[in-house]
């Protein structure tokens, strides 16, 4: 006989819509990842599956989901001669071992280093990258989505061929589609090299044909939200990345340090959108000079074997140290005097990520470690931070007014303290997960009647 905790609890999960996840597994070590992994949490783990191809499983992590279907040989199918380059993923679900949860693979070597330095750039700058490789649907694929039988099927999409695959997809299953974009990539995805009018054209329209099939729209930001409906004539409602409060709940006691060595951290990536800017501002920082006080910067990340990050490790007072557990990061954020969100200033870094907030921002509030955001004016992150004034926004690409900026901010505690406190209150009413997750299920939710 059930007991009533048991009835409870299925009487909870029958309340569930079964949803497939395209583009993006959950991860402790991505954007996406992370994002998907906040607002997923809770809903009941075997109606929860993810389809991807295989570079885009590195380090998927099963707690919340342990259900993917590798889109492999398959159906992910190359061209002559690239498919005799190309390494084959075997298709079909994953076995992870027990407890999986830092990842599938970490790829490296000398043909990982090609690939990625001269292959990938020759595809992307003759413009192959978009007509080299598409994704099929096989028919081990169509008998596993048989046997799964999602309700909602949930898009991140970041290239041509998963828009176009996303679009099939919805054709082949007729059920509700959400779709949610991390960044403005539709700016990006052909911004140079050759051919790129014609293929920002063909991959314009069909992004448009996709977000006619699509039955709730999910962005970043506000400002991202309020582009798209000029560009799309589509209402995206943002959702960021958000926070356990609990984890925040001994670090934000608004710890303003009065010394002579202050250190700042930069967490995360280093990318397309903050590269330049995280280089320029180590520079402002290695060539800083005060006979009251002294300016250090860590860099954790985990593209440590990065040219930038060689560049980075040169300089004096940088330091480029490995990635630490997710888990941890509260307990660091708080170690530090401020916390650097930087993004690039360049026209490329803007298009990717103007509307674009990055997912630690939410963290980095909650710490109650002042910020500094170094970006241009113009960006959601900036807008963001300003009109909330839970930040203090560098938005000029110019080492003495950087450092002079810096130094207004070591010298006026008190201004440190009322940014702190505001950040504080801004990730607690607005990126509270017991809250912002509850929203996201009932959204997912209303697109599908049981």
């Amino acid at each position: 006989m059930k007991s009533m905790q048991d009835i409870e609890r299925f009487e909870t999960e029958a309340k569930y819509p079964t949803v497939l996840i395209l583009g993006q597994s959950f991860n402790n070590s991505w954007g996406g990842g992370i994002t998907l992994s906040g607002l997923f949490k809770g809903w009941p783990k075997d109606k929860l599956a993810v389809t991807s191809t295989g570079h885009l499983l590195m380090n998927a992590t099963t707690d919340i989901c342990s259900i993917y279907y590798q889109l492999g040989t398959d159906e992910y199918k190359w061209i002559f001669p690239f498919n005799l380059i190309q390494k084959g993923y075997r298709s079909g679900l994953l076995v992870f071992k027990k407890n999986a949860g830092s990842g599938l693979r970490k790829k490296s070597g000398a043909r990982y280093n090609l690939v990625t330095k001269y292959f990938y750039p020759f595809l992307q700058w003759t413009g192959l990258i978009h007509c080299a490789s598409h994704i099929e649907i096989s028919d081990k694929f169509k008998k596993w989505l048989s046997e799964y039988n999602p309700d909602i099927l949930y898009l991140q999409t970041s290239s041509r061929e998963t828009v176009v695959f996303a679009s099939e997809l919805i054709s082949y299953l007729k059920i509700p589609a959400v779709i949610h974009m991390m960044d403005d990539w539709p700016s990006t995805i052909s911004f140079r090299g050759l051919f790129k009018n014609y293929w920002r054209k063909k991959i314009d329209s069909e992004f448009r044909i996709l977000l006619s099939r699509i039955d709730i729209f999910l962005s970043i930001s506000d400002a991202m939200s309020e582009e798209y409906f000029k560009r799309y004539k589509k209402r995206f409602i943002p959702f960021h990345n958000p926070i356990d409060l609990s984890r925040f709940s001994k670090t934000n006691n608004i710890l303003i340090k009065s010394n002579t060595n202050y250190r700042i951290l930069y967490i995360g990536r280093i990318g397309m959108a903050n590269k330049n800017s995280i280089i320029s501002f180590a520079q402002s920082i290695s060539h800083f000079t005060n006979s009251t006080y002294t300016l250090n910067i860590d860099i954790i990340t985990p593209d440590a074997d990065t040219k930038a990050s060689d560049i980075l490790r040169k300089m004096r007072n940088v330091s480029v140290l490995p990635p630490v557990s997710h888990s941890l990061v509260p307990s660091v954020l708080i170690e530090y005097d401020f916390l650097l969100l930087p993004l690039d200033f360049n026209q490329i870094g803007l298009r990717f990520a103007q509307y674009s907030i990055p997912t630690k921002a939410s963290e980095y509030m909650a710490s109650g470690t002042p910020v500094i955001v170094y970006a241009p004016d113009k960006t959601a992150i900036s807008k963001f931070f300003t009109d909330n004034e839970c930040g203090y926004c560098i938005t000029n690409y110019n080492r003495d007014r950087l450092i002079n900026a810096i130094d207004v901010l070591i010298k006026n505690k008190e201004l440190r303290k009322k940014i702190s406190e505001k950040a504080i209150y801004i990730a607690r009413t607005r990126f509270n997960a017991e809250k912002v997750r509850l929203d996201f299920h009932n959204m997912i939710r209303s697109c599908y009647k049981i």
